[in-house]
């Protein structure tokens, strides 16, 4: 019994750090925090650029709104990240209350109903009446 407990105490531990190295290497914060360096450079150049290098991009600071729409696609990946998380590998994922029909048993044949045996329940074929 005890050699059992350990296994499944070890197993555990892996899936956990199998759980954080995923969530560690997740590509949507990597994508999202370059975005987020880079748009700071390009927008730092786009606030110390001269009247010359705006006259040359006709008239408009294209490293501003580059460094903005950086910005803001980073940013959402960031989010994204935070809002919808990585679940380990392996792990079924949570049902979502809000879904109809994402409750436990769902999809099963009478899932949610009294079968025969149970209070309120009936027998099958028995009709009402």
């Amino acid at each position: 019994m005890s050699e059992e407990y350990e296994y499944r105490h070890e197993v555990e531990d892996l899936q956990q750090k199998s759980a954080t190295a995923a969530r560690l290497f997740d590509v949507r914060r990597i994508i999202g925090g370059l975005f987020v360096i880079y748009a700071i450079i390009v927008l730092i150049a786009g606030f110390t650029a001269s009247d010359a290098e705006v006259r040359k991009a006709s008239g408009i600071n294209i490293n501003l709104w580059t460094g903005w729409c950086m910005l803001a696609v980073g940013l959402l990946f960031l989010l994204w990240m935070r809002l919808r998380p990585l679940s380990a590998p392996g792990a079924k994922p949570k049902p979502d209350p809000s879904r109809p029909g994402a409750g436990p048993g769902a999809g099963e044949p009478g899932a949610g109903e009294p079968g025969a045996g149970e209070p309120g329940g009936r027998e099958p074929g028995a009709g009402e009446g």
